[in-house]
């Protein structure tokens, strides 16, 4: 057994040292080396000229981003967020690819709210009573922009139940939505006295927020856990499951943000395993009508993109581009940001939104953008629209090109990467 063993190595010895002898004979390890080229060359031979007009794109980058999303049922949009051109992209984008779902970074309460409200003649109306009630209750969806974009992705859905998923946990001012919606749910008298003194105890908090405009007052976050534990004592008793479970987001929610109060890592962690959680409910729902259902994610772009995400976790952008892997499907990551304009900035709790003007090379986390913001107009259209600047970065991939350090992460955690060249503040509703 042991002869027959060495000779197994040797013929293999014998095999590897033939053909290393074959290599080199036959000129193949002296062919001349392909020249790999620079970087700014490569990122020039990326780049496709995008129209965005009201609803669509036009120009060679469209061309490039309707094969990409007709290859994939699940899209990321990775954004700066909050600008009046962005959620105009994402439309652009819904009518590309129709979607079933539009998953947001907002809570599953603010999103159940936007959804019920999408088809209403009155959409705007009813969430401008909604946020003067509860300030700040949700994010993003209530600006104007935002909330027109979602609803025109219902029209363009191939969906009759198309909803918007909201992903994230609930926003700053969101304990007031919340405890009414358990009193709605019908639960038993023990529950119902807990929510009532939870109620008070929002109602002070509120009026305290909304005189120091200090996020920090506010129930979701300044509440500590012997706060909240009667109320969770409460609904163990008589609670009923819907409302167990809008009493799960509440503590969800202000756990995430005592964590981040408090400094804590732990807090990204813990946000990025509840997108998760909330995305993989509403997607097995889905799939129980629709085996092959297609969704487009609008998210910062922190979260959107494959792989570690700068905030060194594995975030929803990765947990679907595995899923899709497993699925035997294709995600496709864009990353969408603007070179200079108008930021809009959080003005204090129920105070309107600020406006803050910028450049983003200005900034030093975004320093590595200068070689595509410089040339973001070599190529500009005549043309009808604002010409938006598309890279295509997977032509970036596996050449041997010498990629600076942070285009390496973004060239693997992105696909496309679109630049615009001035964004505009957005607009909220009700503040």
């Amino acid at each position: 057994m042991f002869n027959a063993y060495r000779h197994r190595r040797v013929s293999r010895f014998f095999l590897s040292a033939v053909f290393l002898s074959c290599l080199s004979v036959c000129g193949f390890a002296s062919a001349e080396p392909v020249k790999k080229p620079s970087f700014e060359a490569a990122l020039t031979e990326a780049r496709h000229p995008l129209v965005l007009a009201e609803d669509s794109v036009s120009g060679a980058g469209a061309e490039v981003l309707a094969t990409a999303v007709a290859e994939s049922r699940f899209v990321f949009v990775g954004e700066d967020h909050f600008s009046h051109e962005i959620p105009r992209l994402a439309v652009a984008l819904c009518n590309l690819m129709r979607p079933d779902a539009y998953a947001v970074e907002a809570g599953p309460q603010a999103a159940e709210f936007v959804s019920a409200n999408l088809r209403s003649p009155d959409r705007v109306d009813r969430l401008a009573a909604r946020m003067r009630a509860h300030p700040n209750n949700m994010a993003f969806l209530d600006g104007r922009e935002e909330n027109d974009a979602a609803a025109q992705c219902a029209k363009a859905s191939r969906n009759n139940a198309f909803a918007v998923w909201g992903l994230d946990q609930e926003f700053l001012g969101a304990a007031g939505v919340l405890l009414d919606a358990m009193v709605a749910a019908k639960p038993g008298p023990k529950s119902r006295a807990a929510i009532a003194s939870l109620q008070s105890l929002d109602k002070a908090a509120d009026a305290k927020a909304r005189k120091s405009a200090n996020p920090g007052d506010a129930l979701l976050i300044s509440a500590t856990t012997s706060d909240l534990q009667p109320l969770g004592d409460a609904l163990a008793i008589d609670g009923g499951p819907e409302a167990k479970r809008l009493f799960r987001e509440l503590a969800a929610s202000n756990t995430i943000y005592r964590l981040n109060t408090d400094g804590s890592p732990d807090s990204n962690r813990v946000r990025a395993e509840l997108f998760k959680e909330h995305f993989l409910a509403e997607y097995q729902t889905l799939k129980k009508s629709n085996p092959a259902p297609r969704v487009l994610f609008k998210f910062g772009d922190n979260h959107a993109g494959k792989g570690f995400s700068p905030l060194h976790v594995r975030d929803i952008g990765n947990f679907v581009a595995e899923l899709a892997d497993g699925e035997k499907a294709k995600s496709l990551h864009i990353m969408v940001l603007g070179a200079r304009g108008e930021h809009g900035t959080f003005g204090g709790y129920a105070k309107p939104t600020g406006k803050e003007a910028f450049a983003i090379v200005n900034y030093p986390e975004f320093e590595w953008l200068k070689p595509a913001v410089n040339a973001l107009l070599a190529k500009a259209l005549a043309s009808e629209g604002t010409t938006l600047t598309l890279f295509d970065l997977r032509a970036l991939r596996f050449r041997g090109i010498d990629l600076p350090s942070e285009w390496k992460r973004i060239v693997y955690s992105y696909d496309l990467f679109i630049l615009i060249p001035e964004i505009t503040a957005a607009s909220t509703v009700g503040n």
